[in-house]
């Protein structure tokens, strides 16, 4: 809940959502719908 990937404590399922996290502990990268297909692509383009 704290990063947006559930609404609520009673949701069922959380959503597929990534975040790229700094050093500095500030999110650098936001992926809402993250796929899994292409996820470590996408991740290796923003480092």
């Amino acid at each position: 809940m704290q990063f947006g990937a559930g609404e609520s404590l009673e949701q069922a399922t959380a959503k597929r959502v990534a975040y790229l996290i700094g050093p500095d502990g500030k999110v650098k990268h936001v992926w809402p719908k993250a796929t899994p297909a292409t996820f470590a692509d996408e991740v290796l383009k923003e480092l």
